[in-house]
């Protein structure tokens, strides 16, 4: 239908806004809305080219300069914008899906640090400090919140000190964790694409339950925990910013061999979907799901297993 792009375009327009702001009127309730925020031109630029990504960014980010801070634009282009054009174009000339999204987290996290160098050079204010500033903003928001909750003094206290240690961290390990975030907010993107795309365009690449990291990027993780170890500041720093990024990955690898797994077995959907929920959300399931990816390495559990003859 010749209409069809128009329709998908206003829609896909609105659902971006929708979920690029639902962070601020829903407050935490919308923070998993917010990662959906680039799904829609993804989609699009899969389905009918480059040309109707570029429309919805380009409106959004006109319609975000008028509806919010400067801050958000800023967001939405580093996070979102740059990676739901870049991914799908990549995988449309035929770009294995791993190398788009480590391509696409490479090109947004580039993005990103042109426009903090702009905002550094306009503003003559030091990044880390820029950095600090947001990150303090967000701990007195969240007091003030836990405060309106009626928290008592004693519990306002062991709140603060959980929320200043958790900035703290984030104010360490900031690098890591945006690119482990932009890693996070791209294949989440291209999964759902895999499941949206029926006839209408192809992903090529091994499929996730055969997949894996380098064997040489072992030695890299391995570097990066002793470094945390070093009683050097600047060293001890860069290990935590390797392991941000590192750890999620391995994670991946072993979401791989857990796939790996269930694949080869006939239970019903919905309990393969709880089982990859509790991979997720039950403690210590995700810490060992990372060890299985980086012994994985060595032990291969995807290998199948002889059995022994009685």
């Amino acid at each position: 239908m010749k209409g069809q792009p128009v329709l998908l375009t206003a829609v896909a327009i609105g659902m971006t806004l929708l979920c690029l702001l639902a962070a601020a009127w829903l407050g935490p309730l919308g923070a998993m809305l917010n990662l959906l925020t680039p799904i829609a031109a993804a989609y699009l630029s899969m389905r009918f080219g480059l040309q109707s990504g570029v429309v919805v960014v380009a409106v959004v980010s006109l319609l975000v300069l008028q509806l919010a801070p400067l801050s958000i634009l800023a967001a939405y282009i580093g996070l979102f914008a740059v990676g739901s054009l870049l991914l799908p174009w990549l995988l449309r000339q035929g770009v294995s899906w791993d190398r788009a999204v480590l391509f696409t987290a490479g090109g947004s996290a580039l993005v990103t640090l042109v426009m903090a160098v702009a905002t550094m050079l306009a503003d003559g204010i030091n990044f880390d400090l820029l950095i600090g500033q947001l990150l303090q903003s967000e701990v007195e928001q969240a007091i003030q919140i836990y405060r309106d909750s009626g928290f008592d003094e004693s519990q306002l206290q062991q709140m603060q000190e959980i929320v200043v240690g958790i900035a703290d961290f984030i104010r360490q390990t900031f690098y890591g964790l945006y690119l482990a975030g932009v890693l996070a907010i791209q294949l989440l993107c291209l999964a759902l694409l895999q499941r949206l795309k029926k006839t209408d365009y192809r992903i090529e690449g091994i499929a996730f339950d055969r997949w894996r990291l380098p064997v040489a990027l072992v030695w890299v993780l391995i570097v990066a925990g002793f470094a945390v170890l070093v009683p050097q500041q600047q060293i001890m720093l860069l290990g935590r910013n390797l392991l941000a990024v590192l750890l999620p990955l391995y994670f991946l690898q072993g979401l791989s061999v857990v796939s790996s797994f269930l694949k080869r077995k006939t239970y019903p959907p919905v309990l393969k979907g709880m089982i990859y929920l509790m991979v997720f959300i039950l403690n210590p399931l995700p810490l060992i799901i990372t060890g299985v990816g980086v012994f994985d390495l060595w032990i291969d559990f995807r290998r199948p297993r002889k059995k022994k003859v009685k």
